[in-house]
């Protein structure tokens, strides 16, 4: 029983200890098996949707594609959400995700859309499918861009929502610093405008009093109203509506020039070359069919090669993954699977920008005098919420899991000696892990490296570490004259100490050297 003792303790020695939670892979990684749904929860009330507005293309598709602008009613939109099964994080991201279809058919039920926001959802996200006003008028390019308008408001009432659920009830505990919002087609419009349509300067004109064809052959003018600013529709109009990073599939924008600066939204992109509806480059949506519509007319949009192109130049954080075959359905691989690279490629993509803890380094003794095996090693405090140590040839004696600092009693007959740090964010995102490999000697040379200096200057050191008892210190001879100070109210000691011609040491009282070595 004592031998057995004996033996696990001298594994633990040898191989290392290590406190804190295990290391986890959330957003790279399906970490969780299920999610939990909540479905049809009201995010906006008494939003005014046009109304249909007839004729041959309404009557033989069925859809609202010729909406009166001018005449509207009101409507309530909905969310469902999606939470990781089980997860108790306090602090998590959101994703927002909304459908395609042109801003005439869809709705947050379609599968592609679910089916993302659960994937998205056992990566560690909340994640939510939203509804938003369908409805264009695809004969009058100024009136479409109404649709467009009207969507991102939608999009922006869901961001404010999640805003006013963290400021008050918390149900879904959410970051409301780390909101993103992505779609598809029509939907990755409302998100690419949500992060770079941000001034009421830049709003279509149309968007205002606006005139409409109205009444037999539009021989008469009706007025459609002006639609608000981007946060003036919808619940929550206290906050700001605007995401944080957009996910883009086959979408595209109204103007390269909303997009300004390295402060914008980061942007992650995935667009097909063969999209005959969402240009690639820039074009009118819908070419693939517009020809079959008689009097058909939208506005020229730019797809996401101009878009990665202008995100370049003006240095926001982009990705852009291009596909030659996947037509406009560039995340359907079949009628009810994904290809496989979407959701990882969202996730990681919103990881390693915006989750991600920034890379720690490890202060501390990396030459270990074998007389002096207890010491401490530490990192940049509040740059993580937590910290997880790992130690090898060494117990750690301070059992702080999230501390910024550990205390290491190193063991002088193991083989290796080293020490690892893994930070985490406070979205439990999993950092690089740091190494620091420690040698532990009887003896060390530590080579002074500097012109001229104070003693107690690590970085004029070979060791990078003010002399210690078990070094043995060296002045090469110099060129010129130098002189070293030392001046501190304690004492140093030293194995040895050597110097070189030119080469001058001031030690100035109360200081006190004292060399082992002595000749």
């Amino acid at each position: 029983m004592i031998k057995a003792i004996f033996i696990s303790i001298l594994i633990l020695i040898t191989c290392g200890s290590l406190f804190g939670q295990p290391p986890t892979n959330r957003y790279t990684e399906q970490l969780f098996t299920a999610v939990t749904e909540t479905s049809n929860i009201i995010f906006s009330t008494n939003v005014p949707k046009p109304n249909p507005g007839g004729g041959f293309y309404e009557a033989t598709t069925g859809y609202p594609l010729n909406v009166d602008e001018f005449s509207t009613s009101n409507v309530n939109l909905y969310m469902n959400i999606f939470q990781p099964a089980g997860d108790t994080l306090k602090k998590r991201p959101v994703v927002i995700i909304c459908f395609g279809g042109g801003f005439i058919s869809g709705s947050k039920d379609n599968f592609n859309i679910r089916s993302i926001a659960q994937e998205l959802a056992k990566r560690g996200f909340v994640t939510a499918v939203i509804d938003y006003r369908l409805g264009m008028n695809v004969f009058d390019d100024a009136l479409s861009m109404r649709a467009v308008y009207r969507g991102v408001q939608d999009g922006r009432s869901a961001v404010r929502f999640f805003k006013a659920d963290a400021a008050g009830s918390n149900i879904y505990r959410v970051d409301p610093n780390q909101i993103y919002i992505g779609g598809h087609s029509a939907g990755a419009f409302v998100a690419t405008h949500n992060a770079y349509l941000d001034l009421e300067s830049e709003r279509p004109a149309s968007t205002y009093v606006w005139p409409q064809g109205c009444g037999f052959l539009d021989a008469s003018t009706c007025w459609c109203q002006d639609q608000g600013c981007l946060d003036c529709v919808g619940d929550n109009r206290s906050f700001n509506g605007r995401a944080k990073a957009v996910f883009s599939l086959a979408g595209a924008i109204g103007f390269t020039s909303y997009m300004v600066n390295s402060t914008d939204p980061k942007l992650i992109m995935f667009h097909s070359t063969d999209d005959g509806t969402v240009p690639y480059n820039s074009g009118q949506p819908f070419g693939n069919i517009s020809g079959w519509i008689l009097g058909f007319d939208l506005p020229v949009v730019y797809g996401s090669l101009p878009m990665k192109q202008r995100a370049d130049i003006v240095q926001i954080q982009n990705k852009f993954n291009s596909y030659n075959n996947r037509g406009h359905s560039v995340h359907e691989a079949t009628s009810s699977t994904l290809y496989s690279d979407i959701v990882p490629e969202i996730s990681n993509w919103f990881f390693t920008q915006l989750l991600l803890p920034d890379q720690h380094t490890i202060s501390g003794k990396k030459h270990v005098c074998n007389s002096d095996l207890v010491q401490s090693y530490f990192t940049n405090q509040g740059l993580a919420a937590y910290y997880h140590w790992e130690v090898t040839g060494g117990v750690i004696l301070n059992n702080n899991q999230p501390s910024s600092s550990v205390t290491i009693q190193w063991n002088i007959n193991a083989p290796l000696h080293h020490v690892k740090l893994t930070p985490y964010s406070i979205w439990d995102a999993k950092g690089t892990q740091t190494e620091l490999d420690v040698i532990i000697a009887q003896e060390f040379e530590n080579i002074w490296t500097a012109t001229s200096d104070i003693w107690t200057n690590t970085n004029n050191w070979s060791l990078l570490s003010i002399p210690e008892s078990c070094h043995n210190i060296i002045v090469p001879n110099q060129g010129s004259p130098i002189e070293i100070i030392l001046q501190s109210e304690q004492n140093y000691h030293i194995k040895s100490l050597s110097i070189g011609t030119n080469a001058k040491l001031t030690v100035r009282n109360p200081a006190l050297l004292i060399v082992q070595d002595q000749e």
